[in-house]
């Protein structure tokens, strides 16, 4: 897979995550609340992994390889319940870009925390002074979108 078509679909990718806390706001504004919300998102989800994984082919986990896995790796699920509730709540009251650049400077910081430490089986990866100015610069640039 090409490094272009990479930078395309995580773009992509990008952009979509953007539209999410206004479609899940949307959908807990219809259905009553952020929990539904995200049960009917997750389901949606859900649904489309087994259409994915049934037209290729591809088969459940094993128990045994379930077994296997480190116990942090069940906290991934745990994590997207939290981003898409706090995302129902934040979007309205933040807006879009507000919310993203939070979020942005959430994952950068947390990012560069677990490239220095090799966390979760990753390779070490030096933190420099030039990281260290970016983040702030994007800490700056958040304060500014969020300041209106």
């Amino acid at each position: 897979m090409s490094l272009w078509f990479l930078v395309l679909a995580v773009s992509i990718g990008g952009a979509l995550i953007a539209a999410q806390g206004p479609i899940y706001t949307r959908m807990a504004t219809g259905l009553g609340g952020a929990v539904p919300a995200a049960l009917l998102a997750f389901a949606i989800g859900t649904a489309a992994l087994a259409a994915i994984l049934t037209a290729t082919g591809g088969s459940l986990p094993r128990r045994a390889d379930l077994a296997a896995l480190p116990h942090w790796i069940w906290l991934g699920g745990l994590i997207g319940v939290y981003v898409v509730i706090v995302s129902i709540f934040a979007v309205p009251r933040m807006g879009v870009a507000a919310y993203m650049v939070c979020a942005i400077l959430g994952q950068l910081a947390a990012s560069a925390t677990y490239d220095g430490l090799g966390a979760f089986g990753l390779a070490v990866r030096e933190i420099s002074l030039t990281n260290v100015i970016g983040l702030a610069m994007v800490g700056l640039g958040a304060i500014l979108v969020v300041w209106r």
